[in-house]
């Protein structure tokens, strides 16, 4: 998985917070294009996507330390959650999109509904990764629908 992510994988506390208050923000802008359209495709990246969808917040101090240190501890204890994921007894649903280049779904997808009990899985194809942002209607409906099980009138 760190392939993608090498750049943001900074074990080191100090580090991490250097990285974040000098290079990390110059960086980012520079690569915000390529950046935006790879996470996004492949659907093209909305218009007002870094206004109006928050894309600009990304681009923080804050921001740059709070993945690194999220994308360090998926690192350490992904494998300790999976073994976990059969004692989830509530209704839970994952919406993947199939052409999803951030995150693979043949890793973290496929392989899901056999390791939950009664997963709601449902797989797009031609969707990517921003579903909520290039299909919100599909994704209201998906979240609505485990709600519904969750929460039975």
């Amino acid at each position: 998985m760190r392939q993608k992510f090498d750049l943001l994988y900074v074990p080191s506390r100090l580090k991490r917070w250097i990285l974040a208050h000098t290079l990390a923000i110059p960086y980012s802008l520079k690569y915000a294009e390529p950046t935006m359209k790879f996470i996004f495709a492949p659907q093209a990246v909305p218009r007002d996507y870094m206004i109006a969808g928050g894309g600009w917040l990304g681009l923080r101090p804050a921001h740059f330390q709070a993945t690194s240190t999220d994308i360090v501890a998926v690192e350490e204890d992904l494998g300790r959650l999976e073994q976990r994921y059969g004692e989830i007894l509530m209704p839970a649903g994952i919406l993947f999109g199939a052409d999803d280049r951030v995150i693979g779904i043949a890793a973290h997808g496929e392989p899901m509904p056999g390791r939950i009990r009664e997963l709601d899985f449902e797989r797009v194809q031609g969707l990517g990764h921003m579903a909520q942002f290039v299909e919100p209607e599909r994704v209201v409906a998906f979240i609505e629908r485990i709600a519904a099980r969750a929460f039975p009138a």
